[in-house]
C-alpha cells in the first residue's frame, strides 16, 4: 500500500470502523440474543450464555468487565512503545491478540474460558484505543478537530447498538458462538492493514526523537529495559497528575462511563424486564435508539463545541450541563414512565445529552497534557475510566438488582451519579481558565513547517491530501496536518 492513498479522512474512516467493530463486540456480548437468560417461570427455556453456564447476576456482570485486566496492564504499555515504534504496527500486534480472542469466545466450554478470553480482548483493544484518538488529532484540520473527534467517538454508541442488533438477529438463527467468529472475520482486514500500511509516527514523538533515540540505546539487558520502561512510566505518571484539569476530566469521566456502561449491559434486559417486553425485541429497540441518540448526540457534542469556540473551559461545561440533563431525563424515564411510548422519549432525550459528552471530553484529555504524553494519558484516561467506571458498575448494578429487586429504582440510583460527574466537570471548568492548552505547543513548533505549506489549501481540503508526500528517510510517516 502506498502511502500516497492514505489521507487523513481515509485514515479516520479506518479507525471508525474499527472502533465500531471494538464496540461491537460489547453490544453483542450484552445482547439478550447472545447474553441470554435461564429458563424461566413462563416456560421458556434456557438459552444463550448465562442459560448455557447457568450464570448468576453477578457473573454475568463480570463478563461485561473482564477486559480491564488486559487492557489495564497493556494499555500503559502500548503508550510507552509509541515513543519507539511506528503506531500502526503497535495496532497491528494488539488487532491480532483481539482476533484470536473474540475467536477463542466461540470455543469456550465454560464460564473461566470464556471469562479468560473476554481479558485477552481488552489487550487488543487496549493498542487501539490508546494509539487511535493522538493520531486523529495530529492529521484532523485545526479547525475541526472537535467534529473529527466526535465521528470517531460516535462510533463507541453505533457500535454497541449494532451488537445488540447483531446478537438479537445471529444468535437465534446461528447460536451465539457463531456472533463472535463473525467480529473476529470482519476485524482481520484492518489488522492486516495496521501490519503493512505506512509506518506512522505520532506528532508528539517527532517533537522529541532526539531524546527518545537517545534514550532506547541506554542499557541492552532485558532488566535495563524493563526497569528504564517502568521509570519512564512512573515519571510520566507524575506529570501527568500535575495537571488537574486532566486529573477532574479524567475523574468526571470515569463517573459518567460508570453510568453508560451499566445502562449500556443492563438496559435492554431492564426494559424488558420493565415494560414486559420480548428479549429479542428489546435488544432492537434499545439499539435503534441508542443509534440515532449515539450518531446526533456524539456530533452535536463536536460541532457545539466547535462552534462555541473549542477551548478545554468549553468543553468542560459542555459535559456539565449534559451530565445533568441526563441525570434527571434518564431517573423520569425509568422511575416515571409508566409505558414503554412514555419510556422512549425521555430515554432517548436522555442518551442524546449522555453521548454529547464524548467528543468534548476526549478533546480535554488530548489537549491538557504535553504532546509527548498523550498516548500515555488516553491510555491513562482509559484505565481509569474502566477500573472505576464500567468496570464494577456492571456487576454493582447486577448485586444492587438483586437485592432490590426492582428495576426501576436500581436504573434510578445508577442514573443519579450524573449529578457527581457534574459537579467533577464544573470544578475543572473553573481550573480551566487559567490551565495551559497544549495544541499551543503542538502548532507554534517549528517542526510542524514544511516546504510545500503553503500550497496546502485550506483545511478542509487538507483532508484529502496524502499523510505523505515526499520520502521520509526514516521510512516512517509523521503526521503533519500542514502536509496531509
Amino acid at each position: 500500500m502506498t502511502s500516497s492513498w492514505l489521507t487523513p479522512g481515509r485514515l479516520l474512516l479506518l479507525f471508525c470502523a474499527m472502533n465500531m467493530l471494538v464496540y461491537i463486540d460489547r453490544g453483542i456480548i450484552a445482547s439478550n440474543g447472545v447474553n441470554g437468560d435461564k429458563a424461566s417461570i413462563q416456560g421458556r427455556a434456557a438459552y444463550g450464555i448465562v442459560g448455557e453456564f447457568g450464570l448468576s447476576l453477578t457473573q454475568d456482570g463480570f463478563l461485561a468487565t473482564a477486559f480491564m485486566v488486559g487492557l489495564l496492564v497493556s494499555a500503559p504499555l502500548f503508550a510507552e512503545a509509541s515513543k519507539h515504534y511506528p503506531a500502526l504496527r503497535l495496532m497491528a500486534v494488539g488487532l491480532a491478540a483481539w482476533i484470536l480472542s473474540t475467536a477463542g469466545c466461540a470455543f469456550s466450554v465454560g464460564y473461566h474460558s470464556l471469562l479468560i478470553c473476554r481479558m485477552v480482548v481488552g489487550l487488543g483493544e487496549a493498542s487501539f484505543v490508546s494509539l487511535a484518538s493522538p493520531l486523529i488529532d495530529d492529521s484532523a484540520p485545526p479547525a475541526s478537530k472537535s467534529r473529527w473527534l466526535a465521528t470517531f467517538y460516535l462510533c463507541i454508541p453505533v457500535g454497541y447498538a449494532a451488537g445488540y442488533i447483531l446478537g438479537g438477529i445471529i444468535a437465534p438463527a446461528l447460536g451465539w458462538r457463531v456472533a463472535f467468529l463473525l467480529e473476529a472475520a470482519a476485524m482481520l482486514p484492518f489488522a492486516v492493514f495496521c501490519a503493512v500500511g505506512p509506518a506512522l509516527d505520532l506528532r508528539g514523538k517527532q517533537h522529541h526523537t532526539g531524546s527518545v533515540e537517545a534514550n532506547s540505546t541506554l542499557g541492552t539487558s532485558f532488566g535495563e529495559k524493563v526497569q528504564r520502561g517502568v521509570a519512564s512510566a512512573l515519571a510520566d505518571l507524575k506529570t501527568l497528575a500535575k495537571h488537574p484539569v486532566y486529573v477532574l476530566n479524567v475523574a468526571a469521566t470515569a463517573v459518567y462511563t460508570g453510568v453508560l456502561g451499566a445502562y449500556a449491559y443492563w438496559g435492554p434486559k431492564a426494559g424488558a424486564k420493565v415494560f414486559t417486553l420480548n428479549p429479542e425485541g428489546a435488544d432492537l429497540k434499545f439499539g435503534a435508539v441508542t443509534v440515532a441518540t449515539g450518531v446526533v448526540g456524539t456530533i452535536l457534542g463536536g460541532v457545539t463545541l466547535d462552534r462555541v469556540g473549542s477551548t478545554m473551559r468549553n468543553a468542560l461545561i459542555i459535559c456539565c450541563i449534559s451530565n445533568v440533563l441526563g441525570a434527571v431525563l434518564l431517573v423520569a424515564s425509568f422511575a416515571a414512565a409508566s409505558s414503554f411510548a412514555m419510556f422512549v422519549p425521555y430515554f432517548a432525550v436522555g442518551q442524546l445529552a449522555l453521548f454529547s459528552i464524548q467528543a468534548p471530553s476526549n478533546a480535554v484529555a488530548l489537549w491538557s497534557v504535553p504532546p509527548l504524553l498523550r498516548p500515555f494519558g488516553m491510555a491513562i484516561l482509559i484505565i481509569c475510566i474502566h477500573l472505576g467506571g464500567d468496570v464494577p458498575s456492571p456487576p454493582a448494578l447486577g448485586w444492587l438488582q438483586s437485592k432490590l429487586d426492582n428495576w426501576r429504582l436500581s436504573m434510578s440510583v445508577c442514573s443519579l451519579f450524573l449529578l457527581l460527574a457534574a459537579a467533577i466537570c464544573a470544578a475543572g471548568a473553573v481550573l480551566a481558565r487559567r490551565g495551559p492548552d497544549y495544541r499551543d505547543e503542538q502548532q507554534s513548533s517549528p517542526d510542524d513547517a514544511t516546504p510545500d505549506s503553503d500550497e496546502v489549501g485550506s483545511p478542509d481540503e487538507s483532508a484529502h491530501l496524502p499523510l505523505l508526500t515526499e520520502p521520509q528517510t526514516s521510512g516512517r510517516t509523521p503526521l503533519h496536518s500542514e502536509d496531509v
